[in-house]
């Protein structure tokens, strides 16, 4: 292992995407940047490339998932607290999946089930709204310092690769 990353308490010991999700402190970048090789002069970074969870790693919500649902389906008759979405949301992902692959496609079997058993509704149209806002930009955030590290780790001579 590279020294400069053996010295950062930040990349020792934990899964990449908890190192990641963490690493997007302002506190922290500093050790994420020299790892990267900035800071330097004329070092390599310590890594090529980077691959990253876009969804709740590198792209995070901009509210919590039981208050989006419980706010678009006031319209629909979803009256349930936060917490029992939280609950039902938990429950629908630890469910097993009666099909091949849960996300094939748009995925819109899987999240259907998903919306349905966090709300206890089955209404089309609230299940579409749902959808649909967090197919869009503002549904989603990142994390303080994400871009400049990225962007970092691009000048450095990296390469990233981001999915879902």
């Amino acid at each position: 292992m590279p020294a400069v990353v053996m010295r950062c308490p930040l990349l020792l010991g934990r899964h990449p995407a908890a190192a990641l999700r963490h690493s997007f402190s302002s506190s922290r970048m500093r050790c994420v940047r020299r790892a990267a090789g900035s800071g330097g002069q004329g070092r390599s970074p310590a890594y090529g490339g980077l691959l990253l969870d876009a969804g709740g790693t590198l792209l995070q919500l901009a509210q919590p998932v039981a208050e989006t649902y419980a706010t678009l389906g006031r319209p629909y008759g979803v009256m349930k607290s936060q917490k029992y979405i939280m609950e039902g949301f938990k429950r629908a992902f630890s469910a097993p999946w009666p099909k091949t692959l849960r996300y094939q496609g748009d995925g819109r079997p899987f999240w259907k089930i998903v919306v349905a058993e966090a709300t206890d509704c089955t209404n089309n149209n609230y299940f579409e709204e749902v959808y649909q806002y967090y197919a869009h930009g503002d549904a989603w955030c990142l994390p303080d310092g994400a871009y400049r590290t990225l962007h970092d780790l691009k000048d450095a001579g990296g390469h990233t690769a981001h999915l879902s």
